[in-house]
């Protein structure tokens, strides 16, 4: 299966589709880099989990339902 591209390196954000996880994963220009340990973005998504009440926004949640695994943190490896 081919990964999905999101253009302008995830800045064009698929509003109208909010239930795909897919670009938390792969996407996201805030939770990809906080997850490959860049501190500014660990900053804006703790920022972003305290005034969303720590739901995250609209592709976290769909990426917590497919993956059961919250947007700061790795999907873990199937062996």
């Amino acid at each position: 299966m081919e990964e999905k591209k999101y253009g302008w390196n995830g800045w064009k954000m698929p509003i109208l589709h909010p239930n795909d996880p897919d670009f938390c994963e792969l996407g996201c220009p805030i939770c990809v880099p906080a997850r490959n340990g860049n501190k500014v973005a660990k900053a804006v998504q703790k920022f972003e989990e305290i005034i969303t009440g720590g739901k995250g926004c609209w592709w976290g949640r769909a990426r917590k339902r497919k993956y059961g695994v919250g947007p700061s943190e790795c999907v873990p490896r199937k062996k």
